[in-house]
């Protein structure tokens, strides 16, 4: 049975539950009171969870969801950006169980960012049928429209318009008052069904004793703002205050309203249909968004003004801060410095960098707090020289504030990318531990950093929640560096935690990664990433998903998975203009690996050079580490290995006891050229745990050129999930020449070939892969010549003379078939293609 509200949509209605049995959901899209909302009632049969965004609700974070939001939780803490997706859906299928399972999503367009992102978290749900609602022409967020099979319902024709007015008068018209009506309307339902109701009541639509409705006059104003004009003129001084009440917080508070106005007048209304009620009556509506634009529109700057401050005046409790703040500040009130500093903190929890930095200037008194949301909206919008000169400031006027140090050290290096103002900052505070361990860790003195909280090794006694919470991540990093893994995890386990910022949390997680990767753990690795990823796409936070995105990259170039890596590390590439320049860095580093363990040596020199370029964008002297092991793993592919570079760099990290990447490079120069002296490096550094303890155990395996060890540290690759490196000391073993070892060797080739056959990259620089049997130091002089270096150049790079470096050449030509430098990128294989 079709009710009156949807007659005349028949054919859309049969549809539309076609796809929401097949499909699980349906998007219905029309003009402005096309009937979008009456079908979607229509559809679920008033059996579903019903959501109703408007523009009032989109000036707060997951304003449309708010009432699942009511309770901020203990102690008035709200949960993070983290955590509001997963308590939102949490409290939504709980109302949803037993009862509904649909959910209706009423003009979606209307949605903030953070709500639109949740829609797409129930399009998951296979427990539930989704109906969306959407103005046509209205641009739509984050994809609604692609989400569920799309009906448009265009405007009703004659018969369409003359079903709906039957279905609602209870009879036909005639056919003069059916054209005439529709005429007026456009075919409009919400118009038709206006006109219709208005007509009823002033008389002027009467029914013939044949049982025909007609026009009693022959003239009426047609359109939908004019109808809704036209019926809002009847309403009396109190209801049009209640509709605007209404209007300016809707969904509204309905014990809000009826305080300001009177109760047993707002019951009336939602009896006779001018407000709609929530099925606990708990919050109000109107009946269609364009009520509220015609009521507003209509009002008067002071009777808006005087409205939004008593309405304010009865919003209390945790639970419409942000509504109450913004209400007062919209009415050009103060609000208390109190309110609009929770507000502020709210509105970062939830990611609304713009709404929290109105909310901490509106803030009269100046105060540290202040100044930390004020730096923090900024940080959070990009606007780095803005927060630099809120932090300069702060710092100067409250002196030793650990929350202050620590968020304008952390845009000083990650945002100004300025790590010699920091240090210099630094220098002229107060040295105790907090500022010790950022001084130290700038200054690339990591057992200093370590030893400056000995007392206190996981930063336990320092309140550590605001943005002073970067000195987590530093600390952590010292630990890294020093092989001290374990520990490194527990202080970032430690402080991962309620309260903290979303920055510092994103921070914490991403580096717990690869203290994670550097434990052999990369199963935990690759759940904390894809938790990144999703936590990015639920809060509408792209550097998250970005972040998130690399780090799932990282985690299958450790398991040897290069193309995998590659194609991830690409996509966090092309998602990076808003992250920070330090993790660009370190990605394009990371990339230009990846694309050189695929044979695309172009591609990975010329992802270096953008390497080089943010670098020397700004003062970050400590990012080149990771670019020059990045320029010595392309090399190695490429056929040229930069032992000499490796040499000085492992001097370079030994001397700060960067231990772990020390242990890195020494590993490098064992798989690329020198193990022996590889060994030799080794023997001055201690004995670290995790996958680094493996990594000595491989070189000094290819030192010994013992296929049992070989063997052996395969195994340990194996089990720490590294499988890349687990064939490559595979494939050392089974190419022994030890008759001992023979069935060693040939269980080493089995795994080899398994786990090559099963994804495993091989690299370029393996034996298998010299082209036209050149021998090492003809392979290394060619590709000096293809990546564009001179005779003299190579010469001096290999400390050779001229005329070696033009004997090693003219051999290469001979082999390779060409006949100079331009035909040497081609026949090394470097111009290969990726997906």
């Amino acid at each position: 049975m079709i009710g009156p509200a949807v007659a005349g949509r028949g054919t859309e209605l049969v549809r539309a539950r076609a796809h929401l049995a097949q499909a699980g959901g349906v998007t219905l899209v029309g003009a402005a009171g096309v009937g979008k909302t009456h079908l979607a009632r229509a559809l679920v049969d008033g059996r579903a969870e019903w959501i109703v965004a408007t523009r009032a609700a989109a000036a707060i974070p997951f304003g449309a969801f708010a009432r699942y939001l009511d309770d901020p939780g203990p102690h008035g803490a709200w949960p993070g950006p983290h955590a509001l997706p997963a308590v939102i859906m949490r409290r939504l299928l709980g109302l949803l169980a037993g009862v509904a399972s649909a959910v209706v999503v009423d003009d979606a367009h209307l949605l903030d960012d953070g709500s639109a992102a949740l829609v797409h978290e129930l399009a998951r749900e296979p427990s539930l049928r989704l109906v969306l609602v959407l103005r046509a022409g209205e641009p739509v967020p984050g994809g609604l429209d692609r989400l569920r099979p799309v009906i448009h319902l265009d405007a009703l024709d004659p018969p369409g318009v003359g079903r709906l007015a039957a279905g609602i008068i209870g009879g036909p018209l005639d056919p003069a008052a059916t054209a005439a009506l529709h005429r007026l309307s456009g075919g409009n339902a919400l118009a038709c069904a206006e006109l219709v109701r208005s007509a009823l009541a002033d008389a002027t639509l009467r029914r013939d004793p044949d049982g025909r409705w007609r026009w009693a006059e022959g003239q009426r104003r047609g359109g939908v703002t004019r109808v809704l004009i036209e019926r809002l003129a009847g309403a009396t001084r109190a209801e049009r205050e209640v509709l605007q009440l209404v209007a300016l917080a809707e969904p509204a508070d309905a014990d809000a309203v009826a305080a300001v106005t009177d109760p047993a007048l707002v019951e009336s209304m939602c009896e006779r249909g001018w407000l709609h009620a929530s099925h606990a009556g708990d919050q109000l509506t109107l009946p269609h968004p364009l009520y509220g634009e015609v009521l507003l529109d209509g009002a008067t700057p002071v009777t808006l003004r005087r409205l939004r401050r008593s309405l304010a005046d009865r919003l209390t409790g945790p639970g419409h801060l942000l509504r109450r703040v913004i209400l007062r500040l919209d009415a050009a009130d103060t609000a208390p410095d109190e309110e609009l500093l929770a507000g502020a903190d709210e509105a970062l929890s939830r990611l609304d960098g713009p709404l929290a930095e109105r909310l901490a200037r509106a803030v009269t008194a100046d105060s540290p707090r202040r100044a930390e949301l004020l730096a923090r909206a900024l940080l959070l919008r990009q606007r780095w020289d803005e927060a630099e000169q809120v932090l300069a400031a702060a710092v100067m006027a409250y002196p030793g504030r650990p929350e202050l140090i620590g968020a304008r050290v952390s845009n000083l290096v990650r945002g100004l990318r300025r790590d010699d103002l920091a240090i210099a900052f630094l220098e002229r505070e107060r040295p105790d531990p907090f500022v010790a361990v950022q001084l130290a860790v700038l200054r690339r003195q990591y057992a200093a950093a370590v030893d400056a909280c000995a007392a206190d090794p996981l930063l336990a006694d320092l309140d550590l929640a605001g943005p002073a919470g970067y000195a987590i991540h530093q600390l952590a990093g010292a630990y890294y560096q020093l092989g001290m893994v374990a520990e490194g995890l527990a202080l970032l386990r430690h402080h991962d935690r309620a309260g903290m910022p979303a920055e510092v949390l994103l921070s914490l997680r991403f580096g717990m990664i690869g203290s994670l990767l550097a434990a052999g753990r990369p199963d935990e690795a690759a759940a904390l990433a894809d938790a990144l990823i999703g936590w990015g796409e639920s809060a509408r936070w792209p550097v998250a998903s970005c972040l998130g995105t690399a780090a799932a990259g990282a985690v299958r170039a450790y398991r040897g998975d290069y193309p995998g890596a590659a194609r991830l590390l690409r996509s966090a590439r092309d998602a990076a203009p808003g992250v920070p320049p330090g993790v660009r860095h370190w990605l394009a580093c990371q990339l230009a690996m990846a694309e050189a363990a695929l044979g695309r040596i172009d591609a990975a020199f010329s992802v270096l050079r953008a390497a080089t370029d943010i670098r020397e964008s700004g003062s970050m002297p400590y990012v080149a580490v990771d670019e020059r092991r990045a320029g010595a793993f392309v090399h190695a592919c490429a056929g040229a290995p930069a032992s000499a570079d490796l040499l000085d760099l492992f001097e370079d990290q030994a001397g700060c006891a960067a231990y772990a990447v020390a242990v890195e490079i020494a590993l490098l120069l064992a798989r690329t050229d020198d193990p022996g002296r590889a060994a030799a490096l080794l023997d001055r550094l201690p004995a670290l745990a995790g996958v680094y303890a493996a990594h000595a155990a491989f070189v000094r395996a290819l030192a010994a050129g013992s296929a049992a060890e070989l063997v052996a540290v395969s195994d340990s690759y194996a089990e720490v999930g590294a499988l890349g490196l687990a064939a490559e000391a595979a494939d050392h073993a089974a190419r022994g020449h030890d008759p001992a070892s023979r069935k060693s060797t040939a269980a080493a080739a089995r795994r080899r070939d398994r786990l090559l056959a099963g994804g495993v990259t091989a690299l370029p620089w393996g034996p298998q892969s010299a082209p036209s049997g050149l021998s090492p130091r003809e392979r290394e002089v060619a590709a000096l010549a293809a990546e564009g270096l001179s005779n003299p150049e190579i010469a001096t790079r290999l400390v050779l003379s001229v005329r070696t470096v033009e004997n090693h050449l003219h051999s290469s030509y001979a082999k390779l078939g060409v006949t100079g430098r331009a035909q040497l990128r081609a026949a090394l294989g470097w111009g290969r293609s990726g997906g």
